[in-house]
């Protein structure tokens, strides 16, 4: 992995953003493990310890795969880009050919786009993400879709638990007109009710609505990974291979594996850079 020289926010969106998620996975780690677990199963459990064996694995996959996908670097600067002697160069930003880019002064190869947040042209960009404050492409598109994956399941988890210690456990409490307008006011009520129950109840909308969220960003880029494309080839069909190749392309070889860490190596097969070869073979399996 090639480290990103200026690898905070450069936005004031992204960095709110990244703040908030980098502030909230600990927090709702601990009121998971030290709050909401023994309050189901008992202080004195042997439950709460095997709860504790995935959370701790969950924790350590979303952390890591959220810093993985902001430190790498995916710009077009990581690979030495020889521009193929038989092709033609077009003009403009968006090009989905080889084409200049006015801002980078430089020749960008297909699939590359530039951000001008991030300031700079990203080897097969999907998207900018405003959660870790960077664009999403070839280098680091493995990290990010993991870092989706262990969130929705932690966020699934979550709410599971939530649900049944909220309703059921605490339900005397929380079963009564005045929490349902406090789940629909959150923030605003924090300011009025500054007592524990309402901290609870903020953590526990944010729960619900992250499994949501993710749900729907898994559902959407999962598709797009399987047939071989990116947001801006959402109707293109140029580059699928298949989706255990599609896979490959975006997880590397040992793509069956990768769910475990980011630590794992699991090379890419492909530059990011010379992708006709890939539009041959595309071609030729249609």
């Amino acid at each position: 992995m090639q480290i990103r020289k200026r690898f905070l926010p450069r936005s004031i969106q992204d960095g709110v953003a990244t703040a908030f998620m980098a502030a909230i996975i600990p927090i709702t780690f601990w009121f998971e493990v030290y709050v909401v677990i023994p309050g189901v199963h008992g202080a004195d459990s042997v439950f709460n310890w095997i709860h504790l064996g995935p959370a701790l694995f969950l924790l350590y996959n979303i952390s890591a795969n959220m810093l993985a996908t902001i430190m790498c670097d995916t710009s077009c600067r990581t690979e030495i880009i020889n521009v193929p002697t038989n092709v033609a160069v077009a003009s403009g930003l968006g090009s989905g050919s080889w084409h200049l880019c006015s801002t980078c002064e430089a020749v960008a190869p297909p699939r590359s786009w530039h951000c001008n947040t991030c300031g700079t042209c990203v080897l097969k960009r999907d998207h900018h993400c405003v959660f870790t404050g960077c664009c999403i492409g070839h280098r680091n598109h493995r990290y990010f879709i993991m870092f989706v994956l262990h969130l929705f399941v932690a966020t699934l988890y979550a709410s599971v638990l939530n649900n049944y210690f909220i309703w059921f456990v605490r339900g005397e409490e929380f079963r009564n007109w005045t929490s349902l307008v406090k789940i629909v006011f959150p923030l605003a009520m924090l300011v009025i009710d500054t007592s524990t129950k309402q901290y609870y109840l903020v953590i526990y909308l944010i729960n619900m609505v992250g499994m949501m969220f993710t749900g729907v960003l898994l559902i959407y880029h999962g598709r797009l990974i399987l047939n071989g494309r990116v947001v801006h080839e959402r109707n293109s069909q140029e580059y699928d291979l298949g989706w255990k190749e599609n896979l490959r392309m975006v997880l590397g070889k040992r793509w069956r594996l990768v769910w475990l860490s980011p630590f794992l190596k699991s090379k890419l097969p492909h530059n990011g850079v010379n992708w006709d070869e890939v539009q041959r073979e595309a071609a030729k399996s249609k």
